[in-house]
């Protein structure tokens, strides 16, 4: 039988010491129905010509430019907007798998398993400065209902620390209205994809997600975390519309908190950003409102 399409959707920006190991360790995957869509945004050391160089006669590889800075989430969702795959991964360009034979028991388990809407992994984390190793192991295994899942992720039910670990059936993200996403973010991502289909998680780990100076998760910004506020506020109403939970506004409640705790504790911030998402919180959260922005002022002030 032939091997459908695998697509793997790769923004790239002033990564030109990591790019090529993230693209190779795709290549070199025992699965090798895949293309590798890289999309450059406006990158300034050197790293675009150097992609051009050594892949540019590689059919497996599809190399697109930016004319202007645009962001990781417009070139994931440019990159799926060009992408063919049936399977699709949404893979950062400083992470690479270490695990050859990763994508194919992915894939294995999406075409045993039509109700099955992601297929997920372990991961290493790579502490670049220091050169130090950590697996990092998921807290599930096997297969797991999409509303249980939903119920409680990121509390109960971990995620993967990166997109790369994980391949997304395209016809569950079709169904789950990935389009309209514009925070695209790997945690919304995967709620996305819950929506529409059940989750197996595989006991392995699939390669290295490479912690450093430059990682975008370590340099956020109060739009950036609104942004991500106003995607969990759409899944929660896409939530109600599928009825796949009973008590929703305790769930809307532990993801805004879930967001914006991360956000204080690990950023710089001061009273103009809290008054900005606490503001943003009691026009769209409704019933659980003041209880999320007490949590929040008293998790700020302890700070």
């Amino acid at each position: 039988m032939e091997e459908k399409l695998l697509s793997v959707i790769m923004p790239s920006y002033n990564r030109k010491e990591f790019v090529s190991c993230a693209i190779d360790s795709v290549l070199n995957q025992s699965y090798k129905n895949v293309e590798i869509i890289v999309v450059d945004d406006c990158s300034s050391d050197g790293s675009f010509e150097m992609l051009t160089e050594k892949y540019g006669t590689n059919d497996k590889v599809i190399l697109h430019r930016n004319e202007h800075n645009s962001g990781a989430g417009f070139n994931r969702k440019l990159g799926y907007s060009m992408s063919k795959g049936d399977y699709i991964v949404f893979m950062d360009d400083d992470d690479y798998y270490t695990n050859m034979d990763f994508l194919r028991h992915a894939v294995d388990i999406l075409e045993q398993m039509s109700n099955v809407g992601l297929v997920s992994s372990s991961s290493v984390i790579e502490y670049v400065q220091d050169n130090r190793f950590e697996e990092d192991w998921m807290n599930i295994e096997g297969l797991i209902n999409n509303a249980e899942y939903l119920s409680e992720f990121q509390q109960k039910y971990m995620k993967s620390n990166s997109s790369f670990t994980t391949v997304f059936r395209r016809k569950a993200l079709e169904d789950a209205n990935f389009g309209e996403m514009e925070m695209v973010n790997d945690a919304s991502i995967y709620m996305r994809a819950l929506l529409a289909g059940d989750c197996y998680v595989l006991k392995e780990i699939s390669g290295n997600y490479r912690v450093h100076t430059k990682n975008i998760t370590f340099n956020l910004k109060t739009d950036f975390i609104i942004d991500n506020l106003v995607e969990k506020k759409r899944i929660h109403d896409e939530i109600i519309k599928r009825n796949l939970l009973q008590d929703t506004d305790t769930w809307l409640k532990k993801q805004m908190l879930l967001t914006v705790r991360y956000f204080i504790i690990n950023n710089n911030i001061g009273d103009e950003d809290m008054n900005k998402l606490t503001s943003w919180i009691s026009n769209n959260c409704g019933n659980v409102a003041e209880e999320i922005n007490n949590e929040l002022w008293e998790i700020y002030r302890s700070k």
